[in-house]
């Protein structure tokens, strides 16, 4: 187990991963963020079945943390790029 530190250390370093892979700012609509923070979310529901449906054998909890992590980062990037200043 995580502290909450640890788990906000892993979302901030995925930020900037995605930065470092996507650049900064992202120009996307808020139709484009939802769209890939729900491709995310299918991500971890995927690996959660497989996790609990006999398709993995070892570490079967590690996708489903990574993928959190990813849906984490990605719902930091909506709050970062369509928040107004008064947030």
């Amino acid at each position: 187990m995580k502290t909450m530190l640890e788990a906000v250390d892993k979302v901030i370093a995925e930020r900037i991963r995605q930065n470092e892979k996507w650049g900064y700012p992202q120009k996307n609509t808020p139709f484009e963020w939802v769209s890939i923070l729900t491709e995310e979310v299918g991500e971890l529901a995927q690996a959660t079945n497989d996790a609990f449906m006999g398709q993995i054998k070892s570490n079967q909890t590690d996708k489903i943390v990574h993928e959190a992590i990813q849906i984490a980062a990605v719902a930091v990037a909506i709050i970062e790029h369509l928040s107004k200043e008064t947030l």
